[in-house]
């Protein structure tokens, strides 16, 4: 809200103390919301972030498990038996469960973050390029966030289509180059092929 209020503001400060500009002022907005969720890039890079939250989930669940059996392993042992040292050490192993779930959850939180940080942070650095490039090369003065805008907005000066259909554009030059690469197999020298000719060994006489 507070980004709004700033974004009204600039607009009002523009237009009453440089009425002339203003009315010269060439603008863009982009929604850079629907440009990640709409790019193969920004697909690409939840799936990996779905598969990566999966594996955590899996493994928490397995924890879970284990406590839950180890819980009604000592139920069942404070009902029927009364041996206070096995009590003890089941105590112990549901204890040291619990801390290794939580353990699991902090750790899983902190790869999570870096995991997203990680494939985020190229799309946004991407995004930010193609911005400023469209920028030059369309004579825009101010390209705007389109979730700050709250009055009204002309389709017209809405660069997201432009900027989603670049950012694919760069996804694929990026990784498919780089999977091209590494199919790429060393061509075998045919020379060699052709020079290694059967020989023929003369047979021994007797």
């Amino acid at each position: 809200m507070k980004q709004k209020f700033i974004v009204i503001i600039l607009f009002l400060f523009v237009s009453i103390c440089f009425p002339v500009y203003s009315q010269n002022l060439k603008i863009a907005v982009v929604d850079t919301d629907k440009v990640f969720s709409d790019s193969v890039w920004g697909k690409n890079a939840v799936l990996e972030m779905e598969k990566e939250a999966e594996k955590w989930q899996k493994e928490g669940e397995r924890i879970d498990k284990e406590l839950a059996t180890l819980e009604e392993k000592l139920a069942k042992q404070r009902s029927f038996l009364d041996d206070k040292e096995q009590e003890q050490k089941l105590e112990n192993e549901i204890e040291n469960k619990r801390l290794e779930g939580q353990k699991l959850v902090q750790d899983g939180n902190t790869k999570l973050k870096m995991k997203r940080d990680e494939l985020l942070q190229p799309i946004l650095d991407e995004v930010k390029e193609i911005i400023r490039k469209l920028a030059i090369e369309e004579g825009y003065d101010l390209v705007l966030e389109k979730q700050l805008i709250v009055l009204y907005l002309n389709p017209e000066i809405d660069i997201t289509s432009k900027v989603t259909v670049m950012l694919d554009k760069a996804y694929k030059d990026k990784y498919s180059s780089k999977t091209e690469d590494t199919k790429k197999v060393p061509e075998k020298d045919s020379k060699t092929k052709e020079d290694k000719k059967p020989v023929n060994v003369p047979e021994k006489s007797n």
